[in-house]
């Protein structure tokens, strides 16, 4: 017997493809009951998600800001779906993502767990290694398969709803009336907690804004309907990230703050040409990172002489978990995308030409 999608047997296809098939039928039949085992790494608590054969490659998946951390139905989601196409998976559980902050030390720790849990023999079983991401968090994976560009064991990255350029995403999110409030309620509260003005009214009134994004994160909370504009506290706050001018001031110091104690957030270009082939994956209708941050990294690896592969798709929002199959022509657009990927996590990178 052999699984089927849109009609398509499966051992008919080529590997890569037959993976990629696995991986989209397991995204659509995980199982909330199927825990993965969750091990214990230098004080991070890491999910791990074996398969029933041997392994072809290890992922290690970072996840993004999002309070569920590797506990989020969607990362269980695609922890089954890449295990299903014969990868073991890492999930490790960062506290300051899971925290829902930005903080300067937080690309140096990302990373250097990154290239710790890659060297833990008892984790990552195989020779072979990809490197995964989602949104703000594309920027540890890039900067570790930078430090890391002369291991061949990284066979690939994948970066879903990742980012080019940090400005322009700041911009969209904090000035653009087409943006996710969540992505300017984030950043809002690490700026004025890394620059130690906010107060505790503010606190309290931004963590619970937060907060409630985050729950109800199927569809974007207006920001009317985080603050009670009749309490003077809350109709401060609201105006603040709403009015043009107070939304250019606030755009114009986070720069600052990217440019000096942030700047771990900016992506480490040009890209040396010994940089992992890397897969782009991102939703045409993402509100918090524009699908153009994902093309704009695309003709920057495209420039510097880096393998890469850009999947844009209907089927995809940031944060949405669903896929579905009735789009035919979508459907094969992840197919290809997902094959190309799983066929550069088995193929061998030769360093000596």
């Amino acid at each position: 017997r052999y699984g089927t999608v849109t009609g398509v047997q499966t051992c008919a296809l080529p590997i890569y493809w037959r993976g990629a098939i696995r991986l989209l039928q397991g995204f659509q039949t995980a199982r909330k009951e199927d825990q993965p085992e969750s091990v214990i790494h230098r004080g991070y608590l890491v999910d791990l998600y074996v398969p029933a054969k041997e392994p072809i490659a290890t992922a290690l998946f970072i996840p993004g800001l999002g309070i569920h951390g590797r506990e989020d139905a969607r990362m269980r989601r695609f922890g089954q779906a890449l295990r299903a196409a014969g990868l073991r998976v890492l999930i490790p559980d960062v506290p300051s993502l899971r925290a829902l902050r930005i903080t300067a030390d937080q690309p140096e720790e990302v990373k250097a767990l990154i290239a710790s849990l890659a060297d833990d023999a008892r984790l990552v079983t195989t020779d072979a290694l990809a490197l995964m991401s989602v949104s703000f968090s594309s920027v540890f994976v890039l900067g570790a398969a930078h430090a890391m560009r002369r291991n061949n064991r990284i066979r690939a990255v994948g970066l879903i709803g990742g980012y080019f350029d940090i400005e322009t995403v700041a911009h969209f999110l904090i000035r653009s009336k087409q943006a996710d409030p969540y992505g300017k309620l984030v950043i809002a509260r690490s700026y004025l907690e890394e620059t130690g003005s906010m107060g505790s009214s503010e606190r309290v009134l931004l963590n619970r804004a937060i907060e409630t994004s985050a729950i109800r994160n199927a569809s974007a909370v207006a920001l009317e309907a985080l603050f009670d504009q009749t309490i003077e506290d809350e109709r401060k706050i609201y105006r603040w990230l709403t009015e043009p001018e107070s939304c250019r001031e606030l755009f114009e110091r986070v720069l600052e703050v990217f440019d000096g104690r942030w700047s771990g957030f900016r992506l480490p270009t040009p890209f040396s040409p010994e940089t992992p082939p890397v897969f782009l994956l991102h939703g045409r209708e993402d509100r918090v990172i524009p699908v153009s941050e994902s093309q704009s990294l695309s003709r920057s690896l495209a420039k510097d002489g880096v393998a890469h592969y850009l999947c844009v798709t209907d089927l995809l929002a940031h944060g949405n978990s669903h896929i579905s199959l009735r789009r035919t022509i979508e459907i094969f657009k992840l197919l290809k995308g997902f094959a190309w990927f799983l066929g550069q996590v088995k193929a061998k990178r030769d360093r000596s030409q």
